[in-house]
């Protein structure tokens, strides 16, 4: 698992490094569907890609390759159905992260989601309302996202698993 959070952490700061913020990520000029695809990708500061990093490297420290990766992969499709809620220019890897975040939620006795983890998410969370520069709706919204990602999950499986057992 730790080969996945390297990756990850280092394919964002080397596009952190390359590039900083894109001038096309701001602009509205720029083609919607474009920004809305790549604004997680890019970070503010090393401070914030630093933040996200830590984050990454604990969310993901306990699944296994395969879940993380369809974790990755449906927080990122909620990122990026998140990204119109936003009142202004947004960027970093935290969206994608709230997203996984409230994937996780709703199995609250899982091994993941302990107590230090919901007293860090919470002040994180409160920390951010309280700073202008972020935007709360988004982050939020990609939590309640993946909060019903989960229970969709929970719904569909018995469907699944019996149609998988008559074919």
């Amino acid at each position: 698992m730790g080969l996945l959070r390297v990756t990850i952490i280092l394919a964002l700061a080397a596009l952190t490094a390359a590039f900083g913020i894109p001038g096309w990520l701001a602009s509205p000029d720029s083609p919607y569907l474009a920004r809305a695809a790549a604004y997680s990708f890019f970070h503010a500061s090393w401070w914030h890609l630093a933040v996200n990093s830590l984050a990454i490297w604990t969310i993901f420290r306990k699944p296994n390759p395969r879940k993380a990766c369809a974790e990755l992969a449906l927080a990122y499709v909620v990122a990026v159905i998140v990204y119109p809620l936003s009142l202004r220019p947004v960027i970093g890897f935290s969206n994608i992260l709230y997203a996984v975040i409230g994937y996780r939620t709703p199995p609250l006795s899982s091994p993941w989601w302990g107590r230090t983890e919901v007293i860090v998410f919470l002040a994180v969370t409160v920390g951010m309302l309280l700073i202008p520069r972020f935007s709360a709706t988004t982050h939020i919204a990609a939590f309640a996202m993946g909060i019903g990602a989960a229970y969709l999950r929970r719904l569909i499986s018995p469907v699944i698993n019996d149609a998988r057992r008559y074919l």
